[in-house]
This record gives C-alpha cells, structure tokens and sequence, in this order.
C-alpha cells in the first residue's frame, strides 16, 4: 500500500456533458457519472488504506482486512461493490482522510479506522465466505451496513474491541471477557427480508435492534448506490 495512486483524469464527452447540462442525461449519461463516481470513491479508499496501513490498533491489520474485502469480492464483486460505493462509506472515507490530517476529531482513531474491519465482515456476510475479524464495538454495539445492528447484553460503555466470525452466512460476535472470564456472545443469521425499525427521530436513519437468536436485518431506507467493476486483484484501482 505504498505506490502512488495513478491520476488520470476522467473526461466527460461533449454530447453527455451536454445532456447534463440541459437537466436530463440520457442512460449513458448516468452511468459514466456512476463510473465516474466509482472511480473517485476506489481512489479515496486506496489513499486512506495507505495512510492508516501502520496505525497502532487493537484490531485486525488493515491489510488482513482488506483481503477479506478481496475474498468476498471474488464470490460476489457486485455485493461488495454496493458496499464500497454507499453513500454511508463515502462519508466514513471523507471524515478518516481529515482525521488522518489533522483536521477532525472523534473517538480514539483506531476505533473510527475500524470501520474497514466492519466493512470486511459485512461484505464475507453478502458473499458467503468465511472469515475471523477483531471489530470496533461502542457501548457494546455493531453496526452491520445494510444489515442491521448487533448488541450485546450488559456492554461497557464507550469503545471497546469484539471477535467477529463469518461463517455460512451467519455471524457470531463476542464481546470483551467479564468477570470470570466469560464472554458475551451473539449469534445471527442476517434476513432479506425488512423488519419493523425503531421509530427515529428527524434525520436520523432507522437501526434494527437484535437479540441473541434473533436474524439481523436490512434497516429499511438505508441507501446503497450502485457500481461495477472489480477489486479483487490488490487495492482499490483509480
């Protein structure tokens, strides 16, 4: 994760960019915008992956987590490709790149950098394929974007780090050692079909709760944006 990102502009034609102009776009239109979009996103993620390749953290490496991201987009780049491009990651992406320079504050910066680990685990969950990650958790809490929300009983406040596992399409997330040095464990199978949220308030996008047993979710109104192409060859590809 050390080569510099390539930078090659990406031109609209004049017919499309026409078209933009106008307030329409034809179909080809908006999907080299998506391209376009694609292209920026996988940049953005390659240069945080770079800068956060050697950050001290309690969890798995970023360069172990990134290769599961590859093994899931192997069995299932379109799922995965969803994932990378959603509006929720972009804005995870924007908001490590100012903490990495400086510019933003927030939880300790291995907690939010994390993220990429929760991404991991998320798109083995979509893809089918088996993994074993060390996870961000807060108050006990995992978010699963697009699939719902996992928390476990009686969880200490603030940050902590929790052992995820993916297997067959189920997750089974374990929590710090209590007294006595058993931990709290919850086992899922995520659902496609919607689930009732917890009313929200303004602005806020609706979560799913779950409890031991029960399936995770997809958070009804969560938006996903489209893309194509393929990131299981090394890093994200500008």
């Amino acid at each position: 994760m050390t080569s510099e990102p390539r930078t090659t502009p990406i031109r609209v034609p004049d017919r499309l960019f026409a078209e933009l102009a106008a307030g329409g776009g034809s179909a080809q239109a908006v999907a080299f915008l998506e391209r376009g979009e694609r292209a920026r996103r996988l940049l953005l993620l390659r240069t945080l992956l770079d800068r956060i390749a050697e950050l001290s953290t309690p969890l798995t490496p970023v360069a172990d987590a990134w290769e599961v991201v590859k093994d899931a987009a192997g069995r299932d780049p379109e799922a995965v490709d969803g994932l990378l491009l959603a509006p929720t990651t972009g804005a995870w992406i924007a908001h490590m790149l100012r903490r990495v320079h400086g510019t933003a504050t927030g939880p300790p910066l291995w907690a939010e950098a994390g993220r990429l680990n929760v991404l991991a685990l998320t798109a083995a969950l979509l893809a089918g394929t088996e993994t074993a990650l060390t996870v961000p958790l807060a108050d006990g809490g995992l978010h699963l974007p697009g699939l719902g929300r996992l928390r476990l009983p009686d969880a200490p406040p603030g940050p902590s780090v929790g052992l995820a596992v993916a297997r067959a399409g189920e997750v089974t997330l374990s929590g710090p050692p209590r007294d006595g040095g058993a931990r709290p464990t919850v086992t899922c199978r995520p659902a496609s079909v919607p689930v009732e949220p917890r009313p929200a308030g303004p602005g806020t996008a609706p979560s799913v709760e779950t409890a031991p047993g029960e399936p995770v979710a997809s958070a009804p109104g969560e938006p996903v944006a489209g893309g194509s192409g393929d990131v299981r060859g090394g890093r994200p590809a500008g």
